[in-house]
């Protein structure tokens, strides 16, 4: 696909902004504070539907992750760094889909 990068561009950002929203709803509903304890357990419910979710996303969010790193170093992407940084600062939705742009970039 010619112009997959932008696709990977375009999730980044709806990624990204989707994750920051919900951050700021969590924040509001704590008094304004980043409870991360909270935000750590509100991923653990008794609920077996939200437990395979989260499964789920931390199997994705490791594998890829580890996948930024080994193909960041094969292909000597720059500031890989930031991008593993971003992962746990800011989202996986947001990290991922921008290592993918500049990977498919730096591929083309």
């Amino acid at each position: 696909m010619k112009n997959a990068h932008y696709l990977y561009l375009l999730l980044s950002i709806v990624g990204g902004g989707i994750t920051a929203y919900f951050v700021f709803v969590g924040i509001q509903e704590n008094g304004g504070n980043f409870d991360v304890i909270a935000f750590c357990k509100s991923t653990w419910t008794m609920d077996p539907y939200a437990k395979s979710l989260s499964c789920d996303f931390w199997t994705g969010a490791i594998t890829g992750t580890f996948f930024m790193l080994v193909e960041g170093i094969r292909i000597k992407i720059k500031y890989l760094y930031l991008y593993l940084a971003a992962t746990v600062l800011i989202g996986f939705a947001f990290a991922f889909p921008l290592f993918l742009f500049v990977r498919h970039r730096q591929l083309a």
